[in-house]
């Protein structure tokens, strides 16, 4: 059987699949993957039963080396992704050799990406479903992300070279929505300035929810302390901070804050793929609009792979003189893995290609920022503990090619 070794886990790695449906009258919740349109490519490209098991990528992606021969195939947010050094685009499948080393790297756009093996990875099985539920610490590898030296096992099985005909990655900025079992709670003017203003989103946003900063909804009037009722999928809430919250597959089947509005199914991947840092809008649309999103995205979802040839897809990547290492994200730096410890690349050390050069904490998370190339570390461009935005120079490294 065919497994990948975790040499580094990213971020959040998790496995997942479809959820679990069918229990939420008892308190479960569905979870499962967060985008359905991408981990649906990602499935299809490797000849799997929709719904079979994914790894789901969150901003920073791992490193993993094949252990045993197999289809794999990945999908969703813009990764810079390779295979022994050699670049792998989204949405092509490829034939992983025992011993090759995968690489996901920078992530330049979408939050989320998706790796599918032939057969499906597996993991514990709960309730139906291999999801991995943080909360509930139950499903995948413990209930647990995945960590370094873990062993991924997948069935294997028959695939073919063949590439997505679309992008794998719904790259539109705008939720649509339809009014909420609470709407009435806004007065006009407030439900006009929801549609019609911009929103970022907030770097406390995570599976349960989006959290969205934005202009205050001022003219709410609650009709007394909310009644707990059944909460959606996507639903908008206004909690008493100020801040919107978008529900998500994570997120409870009961709760109390007043659901303003649903966005609609065919934009859940938009949701998915929301970073820190992002602008975002609304726009109200009536159930037919809603339907018709959602055949219009089956349709696309439908559409039939192309057949590629085997080397199509191995791009060489050409070093330069000067690398610049960027945040991938809004994010605070910090020079050691412990405060007042020694830094672990100061200006003058030479690093080689894959070692640390700074702890990034992202969500309550932490994740090594590795160098993407050998050399000597010229610039040290942020202080310890910094909050720093998305693409923000952090250091600059003389490269040597043989480092």
């Amino acid at each position: 059987m065919p497994r990948l070794k975790v040499v580094k886990p990213g971020l959040l790695t998790t496995i997942q699949d479809a959820g679990r449906r069918g229990f939420e009258h008892l308190g479960v919740m569905v979870g499962g993957w967060m985008d359905d349109y991408s981990s649906c490519w990602a499935n299809r490209l490797v000849g799997n039963v929709q719904g079979t098991a994914v790894l789901e990528i969150t901003l920073m992606g791992p490193e993993l080396v094949a252990e045993g021969d197999g289809w794999l195939a990945w999908t969703g947010a813009d990764f810079e992704v390779t295979v022994e050094g050699t670049r792998w685009p989204a949405g092509m499948s490829r034939y992983i050799r025992d011993g090759e080393s995968i690489r996901f790297g920078v992530c330049k756009d979408g939050a989320r990406a998706y790796l599918a093996a032939a057969g499906g990875f597996l993991g514990d099985e709960v309730l139906g479903s291999r999801s991995t539920d943080l909360i509930a610490g139950i499903g995948g590898m413990g209930g647990r992300q995945i960590a370094k030296g873990d062993v991924l096992s997948y069935a294997g099985g028959p695939a073919k070279w063949a590439s997505a005909p679309v992008g794998t990655m719904i790259r539109d900025k705008r939720l649509r929505i339809l009014p909420g079992v609470r709407r009435d709670w806004l007065a006009a003017e407030a439900w006009d300035r929801l549609v019609g203003e911009t929103y970022r989103v907030n770097a406390r946003s995570n599976r349960v929810g989006i959290r969205l900063d934005g202009p205050a909804l001022a003219g709410r009037a609650p009709k007394g302390d909310a009644i707990s009722e059944g909460m959606a999928i996507g639903a908008v809430q206004a909690p008493p901070s100020g801040e919107l919250l978008v529900l998500t597959k994570s997120r409870g089947s009961i709760g109390g804050y007043p659901t303003l509005a649903h966005v609609i199914t065919a934009d859940w991947p938009v949701l998915a793929q929301l970073r820190p840092g992002e602008e975002v809008t609304f726009q109200e649309v009536d159930q037919e609009e809603a339907y018709r999103a959602l055949s219009e995205r089956r349709r696309e979802m439908a559409q039939p792979l192309i057949p590629v040839s085997a080397d199509h897809h191995i791009v060489s990547r050409l070093p330069g003189e000067i690398v610049r290492v960027l945040a991938p994200m809004w994010s605070t730096v910090y020079v050691s893995r412990a405060p007042g410890g020694c830094p672990l690349a100061p200006v003058g050390s030479v690093v080689e290609q894959g070692q640390v050069l700074a702890i990034l904490e992202v969500m309550k998370q932490f994740y090594d920022l590795d160098s993407p190339a050998g050399g000597r570390v010229s610039a040290i461009h942020f202080t310890d503990g910094a909050m720093v935005h998305e693409n923000t120079v952090l250091f600059e490294i003389e490269a040597d090619e043989s480092k």
